[in-house]
């Protein structure tokens, strides 16, 4: 239901946008998807922004630190395409047994995605592919995170 919601207000705002859009500076909000949270992105220079996310996902959090490269997609005002990777670290719960458990979990992230920013309203718009390496906790390759952000965005 939630990703029924959200694919619908995004084929509203595409509709209803300008389709010239602006950079920004900074953009905070939700992210939706295998790993559902917040996102907060800032740019450091025209083309590289970092990005912090803090997911949770059953009796677990984790907090992602990204470097990401911005290029322009399609020669598209506003679409842009980004790369890059980082880090996480965070914290799960799980019972086996009637025991309780408690594990911290660490490894590296990449990124690949597409942005959409919006020139009518402080609106952008993401898809990503995020796969995780954990050398802790849930150790291994974990290539199936996907997501779906939804920014406010500052500093036009």
């Amino acid at each position: 239901m939630k990703k029924l919601l959200s694919l619908t207000i995004i084929a509203i705002l595409f509709t209803v946008a300008s389709a010239k859009a602006q950079s920004y500076t900074t953009a905070l909000g939700g992210r939706i998807g295998s790993e559902s949270g917040i996102t907060l992105k800032h740019f450091v220079k025209s083309n590289a922004a970092l990005e912090g996310i803090l997911g949770f996902d059953n009796h677990s959090w984790d907090l992602t630190g990204l470097y990401e490269v911005h290029g322009n997609a399609f020669r598209e005002p506003g679409l842009d395409w980004f790369v890059g990777g980082g880090a996480h670290i965070g914290s799960y719960r799980y019972k086996h047994n009637h025991d309780d458990y408690h594990e911290v979990n660490f490894g590296l992230d990449g990124i690949l995605g597409l942005e959409y920013t919006f020139s009518g309203a402080p609106i952008n718009i993401g898809i990503d592919w995020k796969p995780e390496l954990n050398f802790t906790g849930y150790e291994g390759l974990y290539p199936d995170n996907f997501a779906l952000s939804i920014r406010f965005t500052f500093g036009r």
